[in-house]
């Protein structure tokens, strides 16, 4: 009898270097490709905010049409469905009889949960027999058994409630493991894996198998995920344009393209796989990762920075191409301190993910994983102006401009705006987190939460844990990063200052009364 399996797509939306599928085209011979849209990301989330705001729903709503048109380019299909996967996915493993079901690990709890609900509620129900269930390292450089190894913990989960924290307690410590391991020749990591292997067949969809199924069904990404009207892309000699009046045709064009700009109010953040690829040779064409340690911490620019970070995030590109890119960029123009940034930066998103994946719950907790409790607490009129960019300090709300407008920020930009809504708002930093995840295209939720953690002095920067967090001196950032005010007047306008306001940053008090 031939073997059913289903895959479920998270955060790995790839036909390329995906373990996932690899190892369902060795196990079974018809295979279902199943996404979810979730319900919880078009509504309120934590901390009182959206949970997908516009820029990432559009940017997932691209990578789920690049990727449906490249499976269908093999003979296979992407199904989306739209609801509680909880609650879908029981129902599509019984009706086609699945014997194996796929997923790729996920680091954080919420995404951990699901799992192993769905493992247990299906298991107790089964009328197929037993399933095997496959949760594979498809989302991270280092594997589980080879972390284990490195760290020498048995358990890369501790116990719930424990108050120990045997996980690595710093980045710098993590970096010099790894690359130890390597300089040793204990611990490589793997190449990308293949996709000449032909995809396992897909599973004959009859309307009296998927009767029960039709409510769940998505035929418009757009309309599921809330987009309403999908903009699409003209070009003309000297810029690019949005035109939503445009056909279908055209938008589902702009939907598989690629566009650079060096504004990055007109980046080129496409979703998808094939954009992620084409990306990933333009950058190692020239001669830019030999100044990426030099640019990085420029606020603007598309050239400044690697920009591999939404593709990450969603899966479109996974790590190991990038580093196999790097690898091979170096073995034809040689190793530079610039081009060794970009597997410093790799691994720092590395430590996240295992970071999160250790201490689950503990991610999300006021008083991060070492239970300290900030001396920050919640102002609903500071927190909006923080977040619409109308605080007295230009270079933040330059910065905050930047987010709202494309959905993407630099790193040193996140860093600066993190400092001030928790030195200088005195706000509790999971609110800047949740916008951050509403709001970023590259959001990822071990890197942006552990990063969160990180400068509000509760997460694993041992410098300042006892110094209640890192504060930047935003006057000094302003001369140092902006000195001429160009970024800022980018943001803000032609007439915008670069100097501090004298206005107050509070305008009513506790009680809600105007302040005189």
């Amino acid at each position: 009898m031939q073997k059913t399996g289903l895959y479920w797509l998270g955060n790995d939306l790839r036909r390329h270097d995906n373990h996932c599928l690899l190892a369902a085209s060795k196990a079974v011979e018809h295979l279902l490709i199943v996404f979810c849209v979730e319900p919880q990301w078009l509504s309120m989330g934590r901390y009182q905010q959206t949970r997908m705001a516009q820029h990432r729903r559009r940017f997932l709503t691209q990578s789920l049409y690049q990727l449906k048109k490249q499976l269908a380019e093999e003979g296979q299909q992407l199904l989306v469905f739209a609801g509680d996967p909880l609650e879908i996915l029981p129902k599509v493993i019984d009706q086609y009889q699945v014997s194996h079901v796929f997923r790729s690990l996920h680091p954080a709890f919420d995404e951990q949960q699901q799992w192993q609900l769905l493992h247990s509620s299906v298991d107790a129900l089964s009328t197929t027999g037993r399933i095997e269930w496959h949760e594979l390292d498809n989302l991270s450089l280092i594997n589980q058994s080879d972390m284990r190894r490195l760290t020498g913990l048995d358990n890369l989960q501790p116990q719930k409630n424990s108050l120990t924290t045997d996980f690595i307690p710093s980045f710098s410590k993590f970096r010099r493991m790894v690359e130890s391991a390597i300089k040793k020749q204990v611990f490589t990591i793997d190449t990308p894996s293949c996709a000449s292997i032909p995809l396992p067949k897909p599973v004959a969809l009859s309307p009296s198998n998927y009767a029960q199924l039709t409510k769940y069904w998505v035929d418009d990404i757009e309309h599921a995920l809330g987009i309403t009207s999908v903009e699409c892309i003209n070009r003309d000699a000297d810029n690019i344009h949005v035109n939503a009046h445009n056909t279908n045709q055209a938008c589902h064009e702009w939907l598989n393209t690629t566009v650079t700009s060096t504004n990055d109010e007109q980046a080129g953040f496409f979703g998808g796989e094939s954009s992620a690829r084409d990306h990933l040779k333009r950058y190692f064409s020239d001669e830019r990762a030999h100044q990426y340690k030099h640019v990085r911490n420029a606020l603007g620019g598309w050239e400044n920075s690697t920009k591999f970070s939404p593709w990450l995030a969603n899966g479109c590109l996974s790590a190991r191409q990038v580093i196999d890119a790097l690898h091979k960029f170096e073995q034809k123009s040689e190793r530079s301190d610039s081009s060794y940034w970009i597997f410093f930066e790799l691994l720092w998103r590395e430590y996240f993910f295992w970071y999160a994946f250790y201490h689950q719950q503990a991610l999300f907790r006021f008083s991060g994983i070492h239970r300290r409790r900030p001396l920050t607490s919640f102002y609903p009129e500071r927190f909006r102006s923080w977040a619409d960019g109308s605080t007295p300090y230009p270079l933040v709300n330059a910065c905050m401009k930047q987010l709202n407008q494309t959905g993407y920020m630099s790193n040193r930009g996140r860093q600066l705006v993190a400092s001030c809504l928790v030195n200088e708002m005195k706000l509790d930093w999971r609110y800047g987190a949740a916008y951050f995840e509403a709001q970023l295209i590259d959001y990822d939720v071990a890197t942006n939460w552990g990063n969160w953690q990180y400068l509000a002095g509760v997460g694993a920067d041992p410098r300042s844990t006892d110094q209640g967090g890192r504060h930047f001196d935003l006057k000094k950032q302003q001369q140092r990063f902006d000195p001429k005010g160009v970024f800022v007047r980018e943001w803000l306008g032609k007439g915008a200052s670069i100097e501090h306001s004298d206005s107050a940053i509070d305008h009513i008090d506790a009680t809600g009364w105007p302040i005189q």
